[in-house]
């Protein structure tokens, strides 16, 4: 049998005619045209060597069964492999118990897991028009060209892929029945939507999974496609709204802080599944297969493995002192907030974190650099500096008190009266971040709360102290009495060289819980 890619290498022709040099003038023009000819069928035939060769690896090299096989089919036109009765084959029913005598017409065939970046059907051969169902899954394709030649297709597996719109050619596949595209990258907008919307779109359809598609998350898109095509079962991820369950509260100003589930909240539900193997020893999700469970289903099962484990709502506790900050500078800077906040009462610039005044004051360094450019939000930030002009200053001199360092190249500074709990992620923060508090609430409470492993939280005294934690571990602000002042300042830095995520917090630790 011979190889199905040698036939389509040998397909490349050279172009006819001689390729000398024409001493005649008139000639010379389609001399240059045989001659980018000739470059474009050895382009082409580079790229059918490139493709074949991936495949003919896969078939001699890869361990998978499933893959073999694929590779197989592609460059032979066959469903069969010497040793197939000795592979543990998933279409092995359809083999029978002999070998066929020669190549036979897959009605099923699978091109999965090949990281195949373009590949055509049409280097299939004419055999494969017989084909029902096509899985192209886990690749790297963003386009099919000749798929309209799969006329008998019923099922198409596109999962895991790189499209970012559904090939319009999909309309001449007139029994497809079933299309899964989801994790791929697709847009709803209107290309998407008039091929599936407008006559004839995919009249065989009866199932569409667009699943785990970031762009296609809203109720409104589930709602519109389900009303517009009832006969067809659509499966889309709906992230906004929140699905019930999917959260408690709506943002980390909502959620009570001492309770376990509002302290995880901050992760993203592949982090929550991720805990749930890594800490709680459960089986991994398998990428082929049916899609992971809803975010709520992992929340409710991460919560009773932590009932299970001893901590249904309080985790190990350790504590940790900030560096103290001297006093003189301490009152300077009482002195200035409490001016601050009559000028600014109520004055919320984060409004998804629970405070009673909040105010992001920005580096001269970074807004200076910012406004060469015109730049109308470093305008705004350089007339807030010039209104808080004091208060960074003396904010600066107690950050440089303790890291010289850390004062010179700090980006941004938040301002708080009354900030409580609010578990929350810093996602634009580049490294760790110094806190300071100020006030006439307790010392020992009110400090920052930062998860330090799975099991263990620690509690960093920031009361007239700086402290260290790296806000991109979760954190928020342990209980305090609320009837109390409670000022606090947060230096951090969104721009510069990315500290590698280490540790949630630094300098020794004094007990433990």
């Amino acid at each position: 049998l011979k190889p199905f890619w040698l036939k389509a290498c040998t397909r490349i022709l050279v172009p006819a005619g001689s390729m000398e040099p024409s001493s005649c003038p008139d000639a010379l023009q389609a001399e240059r045209a045989a001659r980018r000819e000739a470059k474009r069928r050895e382009k082409e035939e580079r790229k059918v060597i490139r493709e074949a060769t991936r495949l003919r690896n896969a078939l001699l090299c890869d361990q998978r069964a499933h893959v073999r096989i694929a590779a197989a089919e592609a460059l032979y036109g066959a469903a069969t492999l010497p040793a197939a009765d000795e592979l543990a084959l998933a279409h092995e029913d359809n083999l029978g118990d002999s070998e066929p005598s020669g190549p036979v017409a897959p009605t099923a065939a699978s091109l999965s897991g090949l990281d195949l970046k373009s590949f055509s059907l049409e280097l299939l051969p004419s055999a494969w028009a017989s084909l029902t169902s096509l899985d192209l899954s886990h690749n790297e394709l963003s386009e099919l060209p000749g798929i309209e030649s799969l006329v008998s297709l019923t099922e198409l597996d596109l999962c895991r892929n790189c499209f970012y719109a559904l090939p319009p050619a999909l309309r001449r596949l007139p029994k497809l029945a079933k299309l899964n595209a989801s994790r791929n990258y697709l847009r709803p907008n209107a290309d998407f939507l008039v091929l599936l919307l407008q006559p004839p779109g995919l009249p065989a359809l009866q199932e569409l999974d667009i699943t785990f598609n970031k762009r296609c998350f809203t109720q409104d898109l589930a709602d519109l496609l389900a009303r517009e095509l009832p006969s067809v079962a659509v499966r889309v991820t709906v992230t906004y709204p929140k699905p019930p369950g999917a959260f408690v509260g709506d943002a980390a100003c909502d959620r009570d802080a001492t309770l376990l589930r509002s302290q995880l909240e901050p992760f993203a539900t592949f982090a929550l599944r991720r805990r749930l193997v890594t800490t709680f020893g459960q089986e991994p999700y398998q990428k082929v297969g049916p899609s992971p469970p809803a975010r709520a289903e992992v929340m409710k099962e991460l919560l009773a493995c932590y009932a299970r484990a001893g901590c249904p709502n309080e985790r190990r506790l350790l504590r940790v002192n900030g560096t103290p900050v001297e006093p003189d500078l301490l009152a300077e800077l009482l002195v200035e907030l409490r001016a601050w906040a009559a000028r600014n009462e109520h004055h919320q610039e984060r409004p998804f974190i629970h405070a009673r005044t909040y105010m992001i004051l920005r580096s001269p360094a970074e807004f200076e650099q910012k406004l060469s450019k015109g730049s109308s939000e470093a305008k705004r930030a350089k007339k807030k500096y010039d209104e808080n002009e004091r208060l960074w200053k003396l904010a600066a001199s107690a950050m440089a008190s303790v890291d010289r360092d850390f004062a010179a190249k700090f980006t941004g500074l938040a301002v708080t009266q009354g900030f409580r709990g609010s578990p929350h992620i810093d996602t634009t923060n580049i490294g760790p971040f110094y806190g300071l508090a100020l006030g006439d609430f307790a010392d020992g409470t009110g400090g920052i709360q930062v998860e330090v492993d799975p099991m263990t939280v620690a509690e960093v005294n920031t009361k007239h102290r700086l402290g260290k934690v790296d806000g991109r571990f979760p954190h928020w602000v342990a209980p305090y009495d609320e009837s109390c002042e409670r000022f606090s300042l947060i230096y951090y830095q969104t721009e510069g060289e990315v500290t590698p995520q280490t540790t949630a917090v630094f300098g020794p630790v004094l007990d433990g819980e």
